[in-house]
């Protein structure tokens, strides 16, 4: 495993590596012009996979809707983050690093007092560079409305043992100053092979080097009854939980072009500590549903009507501050 730093925007700032070992701080002084460090008293949440590099052409497998308008992805993430009085927003499949990125995007759209950071993750092929004009590297990103004073990122998915795939999937968390949670992200591997268990096992040993509460958001790729996602489930309380009928709240939608079905299941996660004195920490939990696509996806088929195929998740988390 590696850590990786690329991705990491400073703005009249000054580095400090403070120790050189793989998911070490990389702590921060200076930066943008940030709010009070007052922490907040209760975290607002939001984890989405914009799907912001995948497929491009309709009907393809893998398909993304607004691909090639990462603007307007950034900026519905923003009006987003407004809607919901957001302090977090965490986001996975997103590409930054360059000018023109989606984070470069996304900064601006969410003007002062917000930091924002990326951490690279490869496909299958090995690349990070996103495709098709669009700019800087493949990997998940996290957006404080704070000053970020720390950051860490490894990439948890371990090898492929039979040498065919170069992805990597990064984990990375940050701190923020004033803050008593921090705030994590990660990509699981989607499957039934044996380092999906690996991949999940590394992500919550990384998470749990905190000495602090943290937030654990990200596309898991499966749900969370899943048997390969019970260290996160027994570790930490989850949202969505189970709605109550008993499913899981739907959070991706794809299309069955061989059945010309609907297919929704429950991926995204927001998963949490709860706070020293703190016995229900959940305030809030939800899915905006009508940001997900759920049009059939078929060559020359009608306009999407969401911004991924992936719904925003968010929660709202007592920090007992």
């Amino acid at each position: 495993m590696r850590v990786t730093v690329r991705g990491v925007v400073l703005i009249g700032a000054a580095l400090l590596v403070v120790v050189a070992a793989a998911g070490a701080w990389m702590w921060f002084a200076g930066g943008t012009k940030a709010p009070s460090a007052s922490p907040p008293k209760t975290l607002g949440v939001i984890t989405w996979n914009i799907c912001g590099e995948a497929g491009g052409e309709r009907g393809q497998s893998g398909y993304c809707p607004l691909r090639d308008r990462p603007k307007k992805k950034a900026d519905r993430i923003a009006a987003l983050a407004r809607e919901r009085d957001a302090d977090v927003i965490t986001l996975q499949e997103i590409c930054g690093g360059a000018p023109g990125s989606h984070v470069a995007l996304l900064r601006s759209a969410l003007g002062p007092g917000w930091s924002v950071r990326h951490a690279e993750g490869a496909r299958p092929d090995g690349e990070t560079r996103c495709r098709d004009g669009l700019s800087g590297d493949l990997g998940v990103a996290v957006a404080v409305r704070g000053e970020i004073t720390g950051e860490r990122s490894l990439n948890a998915l371990p090898p492929d043992p039979k040498g065919v795939s170069g992805q990597t999937l990064p984990v990375l968390c940050v701190r923020v100053e004033g803050w008593t949670y921090t705030p994590c992200t990660t990509h699981i591997l989607p499957g039934e092979e044996p380092r999906v268990g690996e991949q999940i096992a590394a992500v919550r040993a990384f998470v749990r080097g905190e000495d602090r509460p943290t937030v654990l958001t990200g596309d898991f790729n499966r749900n969370a009854d899943a048997p390969q996602l019970a260290p996160l489930v027994s570790s930490y309380a989850v949202c969505p939980a189970r709605e109550t009928d008993g499913r899981g709240a739907v959070t991706y939608h794809m299309w069955d072009p061989e059945q010309r079905a609907h297919r929704f299941h429950e991926l995204d996660h927001v998963f949490f500590d709860s706070p020293r004195g703190v016995r229900n920490p959940l305030v809030r939990c939800g899915v905006e549903k009508d940001l997900m696509d759920t049009t059939p996806n078929e060559p020359g088929g009608r306009e999407p009507n969401g911004y991924s195929d992936h719904a925003p998740v968010y929660a709202e988390i007592r920090t007992g501050s």
